[in-house]
């Protein structure tokens, strides 16, 4: 199971500025309300009346921020014929539709006081519709030709057909009315009254295409305005009693109040965005995810996601290999490459062991687990392929303490041969890296119940016998911890961002392949050509040798058995000096040992050996391909040194 690390998402939402955006929807997936259009209902048509509007002119009507939309009356007439004289300083309009009741020519009339303007569709559409007859200052009450603007030319209209008709009238004071009379083939000219009248409402589409435009537009089919039960017009968008840019409609539908304009800045669901920020989005108030992939709408806007697209939670926004959706559980930025989860690798009982060639960690062998530190290899290599000498090791486990309440101390006790060094966190505890017999070291510390603490041993064997071994204990009670109960490690099987020193190398790749993860190593180099270990680790490769890394690390098979990596050896040979360098005589029983340094930089011998006296020869095992430089002093029984000699060199293939 993976663990992530949680955090909080910070989330600034600006505010939405410009028009409304609907996306268009599927018709095959709207409520079945919304599959039908409203119906026109015949005999009459809604009047819209805009009071306090100073002015004769059409111009001061429409040019109100609450035209078309917010009417001060509502009521209607079965003619279009006003009552005479209804007040002063207002405005009035009308949409519906005319319906002849034969085909032929028809010729329009319109009167008004004061202006007084006719548009006329050639369909059921508002689009259509164009200005026919108007009244351009005021006229007597059905007085139909004292401006020639007043009578409309020949229209050819269909017996039955429906067709779109607007009337806008101004008052400004004095008397006022108006009129739209009309003429056919079978009639004078008359009022256009009940018979031939239809109100508006949403107009049949001839196709789901078009229904799916209007739909897009937010006209949504089949629901009605919030307050004035009127039907949509597309030239003509829905109510907004209260002012605060939120249709009526859309309010009713998503539970808030189409008479208050306080719930346009309120956030009923939570998801961070205003009522007015998602009517502007398209996305719903009334739910948190409105495409419910897993993202609150509010954080997919603030991080340029699309709130109504749900393939984008499986995106990568920011390139970082994490999921949208993903950073978002985490509490990590979408946005930010270098913040990422940290996916903590489950711990495995025992220790991680890295093996090495040489005394000083020099070539990467492999990585074992181990359930305990308990080895007497003698003079046996710790596992097959691996050299019986100059080798050396650095275990890696994460000790819980395992009481439950309090502070207790606990008792670590290391027993090597040779050298070894036993950190506890970032603190060294043991020190002794020096060749010795079996020797125990001892260390007290005291933790807190439940802590967890890193802890690192690091190993060498020179020659002879080979000892490592660790025992922790319970000081109060003297009881010797089962290791594989107190001590777990990270499981390389499975992947893992934990970095423990922020070295850029997560620690899982650090322990498949040799590099110490409890120091920043990234800067260092493990290979001849200069490539870096961090360098290595972006390359996918084995920092060591450099080779393109296969899905598993270098570890050892189920039959103990392990194929090393190629390695080199060098034997270096040199005879026993005679003479000093005053000009006296040196005898073999004053010589106390030799010092061997070796190195990959001629001017930079960071490796040593001793050497007992009675040798003259050294082979130098698990060397890495490339150019090593050798050099070697002499000192005698009384501890006095010679030079060191002059490089030699030995290509490693």
């Amino acid at each position: 199971m993976q663990h992530y690390r949680l955090g909080i998402v910070v989330l600034f939402i600006l505010g939405l500025t410009g028009c409304q955006v609907w996306q268009a929807q599927d018709l095959e997936r709207l409520d079945a309300t919304a599959a039908l259009p409203n119906q026109s209902e015949p005999g009459k048509v809604q009047i819209r009346y805009w009071d306090n509007v100073a002015g004769a002119k059409v111009e001061a009507l429409t040019a109100l921020a609450s035209y078309p939309d917010s009417p001060t009356e509502t009521s209607e007439l079965q003619q279009l014929q006003s009552l005479a004289n209804r007040s002063d300083n207002y405005g009035a309009m009308i949409q519906g539709f005319i319906a002849p009741p034969s085909t032929g020519e028809y010729r329009f009339f319109v009167s008004g006081d004061d202006e007084t303007q006719l548009l006329l569709s050639t369909d059921e559409t508002p689009a259509n519709a164009e200005l026919v007859a108007s009244v351009p200052s005021w006229t007597y009450r059905e007085s139909y030709n004292q401006y020639s603007s007043q009578q409309s030319g020949v229209r050819i209209l269909e017996a039955g057909k429906k067709y779109y008709f607007q009337l806008v009238f101004k008052e400004g004071i004095g008397d006022d009315h108006f009129s739209v009379a009309w003429e056919g083939p079978t009639f004078s000219m008359t009022v256009v009254d009940s018979s031939a009248l239809y109100s508006w409402a949403k107009p049949i589409y001839a196709s789901d295409e078009e229904a799916e435009k209007a739909y897009s537009l937010g006209y949504r089919v089949g629901f009605t305005d919030g307050k004035e039960n009127l039907a949509f017009d597309p030239g003509y968008p829905p109510l907004d009693s209260d002012q605060d840019g939120i249709y009526d409609n859309w309010e009713v539908v998503m539970g808030l109040d189409p008479s208050s304009a306080a719930d346009a800045s309120a956030d009923p669901d939570n998801d961070l965005l205003t009522a007015l920020e998602e009517f502007s989005l398209g996305t719903r108030e009334n739910n948190t995810d409105t495409d419910a992939d897993g993202i609150p709408d509010g954080a997919e806007y603030a991080y340029a996601l699309d709130p109504l697209d749900a393939s984008d939670a499986s995106a990568d926004f920011d390139g970082d290999g994490i999921s949208n959706y993903e950073e978002y559980v985490a509490g990590t930025k979408l946005d930010d490459p270098q913040d990422y989860p940290v996916v903590e690798s489950p711990l495995a009982p025992g220790f991680v062991g890295q093996y090495f060639t040489g005394m000083a960690f020099d070539q990467f062998l492999l990585n074992k687990t181990e359930e305990a530190l308990n080895f007497n290899w003698s003079a046996d290599a710790p596992f097959a392929g691996a050299p019986e000498e100059r080798f050396s090791v650095r275990w890696y486990g994460v000790f819980t303490a395992p009481h439950t309440s309090g502070s207790r101390a606990y008792r670590f006790e290391l027993r090597t041969d040779d050298g070894t060094r036993l950190f506890l966190g970032n603190e060294e505890v043991i020190s002794s890296w020096v060749d010795r017999g079996p020797t125990t070291d001892v260390i007290e510390r005291s933790f807190n119940a439940g802590d967890e603490i890193p802890l690192l041993v690091e190993y060498y064997e020179n020659t002879g016998g080979a000892v490592a071994q660790l025992a922790i204990s319970d000081v109060q009670t003297g009881e010797v911890l089962a290791t594989t109960e107190v001590i777990g490690s990270p499981d390389l099987s499975l992947e893992s961002s934990t970095d423990a020193d922020a070295d850029g190398l997560p620690d899982t790749w650090e322990l498949a392949f040799g590099t110490n993860i409890l120091v920043n190593d990234s800067a260092e180099t493990f290979n001849t050509a200069g490539i870096t270990a961090l360098e290595a680790y972006q390359s996918n490769l084995n920092p060591w040798t450099l080779e393109p890394l296969s899905e598993s690390p270098p570890s050892e098979d189920t039959n103990g058995s392990v194929e090393p990596e190629p390695i080199g050896s060098v034997t270096l040979t040199w005879t026993a000096p005679s003479t000093r360098t005053d000009g006296s005589s040196i005898s073999l029983s004053e010589i106390s040992h030799y010092i061997l340094s070796y190195g990959q930089s001629e001017t930079n011998l960071d490796q040593t050996v001793r050497v007992e006296s009675d040798q003259t020869s050294y082979t130098f095992e698990g060397l890495a391909p490339g150019t090593w430089y050798f050099s070697i002093q002499v000192t005698d029984t009384s501890g006095l040194s010679s030079q060191t000699s002059e490089p030699v060199s030995q290509t490693v293939q």
